[in-house]
């Protein structure tokens, strides 16, 4: 299928208000009581023709025109505006998505989605906890704390209330997502190694662009915060980041601060710009020929020594014997 003749297909698949009872005593979901509201399990994947599948990964269309009821399921979500606006609400918290934008929602994580229009098209992409493979997860890059941290958020069990929500600007991601469905809705020879190629060009397009969005719970469960902003703050200003800084610069309290981080990443600050720091050296290591106590004081470390004791424990390996394995 050709990206041209896209729009006119899910036109012709856009289906209009559903029969709510009808599906629940069709599929009979099993429901659960969160925080005192019935919640429904939603485990089944569906189609684009609204019909059942077992398939680790799944593209199906939002119906128009009826409101999908409290519900979460053992998949991650990712819900694409292909055309038009979509609304979901995730703990009574309103998330407002134009065209262009997508929200992951993490599996087990309870959300509703508001009533779309004939003029909205909202695609959903299902991906299964077999889909995430570590060889999948292993194409993406390991070297940018923000990318590590997206990669603990996909596949992490320890993680509740979780939502990543993407606002890149341009045409590129939809370019994207328009390849992975023509790919999707007209299956070939190779088409799976297609779509995987494609998830991972959008998962490093999504993790490079600036203008990223991502909502956690806080701490005292009332404000929501923007991880990925002092994530890339960590990773531009690792040389001489500090929690007060930080602090200063997003206008938290540093121990405030430092509670965020730890509650929404599961490390605390320290740890995160250990990590971002060794990263780097590990580029430099990998594509220069500095000389390595060079490089230690580059990212940040006065102590040789010490350098040496933290790369080994991240890398378990030498910066020695890591710069003679990765030479160009």
């Amino acid at each position: 299928m050709e990206r041209i003749e896209l729009e006119g297909y899910l036109g012709t698949y856009h289906l209009g208000p559903i029969d709510k009872e009808r599906v629940l005593k069709e599929y009979n979901p099993l429901t659960v009581m969160i925080n005192g509201e019935p919640v429904y399990l939603f485990n089944k994947a569906f189609d684009i023709n609204d019909s059942p599948i077992e398939d680790n990964i799944s593209i199906s269309q939002q119906p128009y025109g009826s409101v999908i009821p409290l519900h979460m399921h053992d998949y991650i979500e990712l819900m694409f505006v292909y055309r038009g606006t979509c609304t979901v609400l995730i703990k009574g918290k309103r998330v407002h998505l134009n065209k262009g934008e997508l929200i992951f929602i993490n599996k087990e994580v309870p959300h509703s989605v508001a009533a779309t229009t004939k003029d909205d098209t909202v695609v959903n992409i299902i991906l299964k906890q077999d889909y995430l493979s570590p060889s999948f997860l292993r194409r993406l890059s390991q070297k940018s704390i923000i990318s590590q941290f997206m990669i603990e958020s996909l596949v992490s069990h320890r993680k509740h209330n979780q939502f990543l929500i993407f606002k890149p600007e341009g045409i590129k991601v939809t370019e994207i997502m328009e390849n992975i469905m023509c790919e999707f809705l007209e299956r070939d020879f190779c088409s799976t190694e297609i779509i995987d190629s494609y998830l991972i060009v959008l998962f490093s397009t999504l993790i490079r662009t600036n203008n990223v969005q991502t909502r956690y719970e806080a701490v005292d469960d009332k404000n929501i915060v923007s991880l990925l902003d002092f994530l890339k703050y960590i990773e531009d200003n690792y040389r001489d980041c500090s929690l007060v800084k930080m602090g200063q610069t997003f206008g938290f309290n540093p121990s405030y601060l430092s509670t965020l981080l730890k509650k929404g990443t599961g490390k605390s600050f320290k740890e995160l710009l250990q990590i971002q720091r060794l990263n780097q050296a590990a580029l430099y290591l990998s594509n220069t020929d500095l000389p390595i106590p060079e490089i230690a004081q580059e990212v940040g470390y006065s102590s040789v020594t010490f350098f040496y004791k933290k790369f080994k424990e991240l890398f378990k390996d030498t910066p020695h014997s890591y710069k003679e394995k990765h030479k160009p």
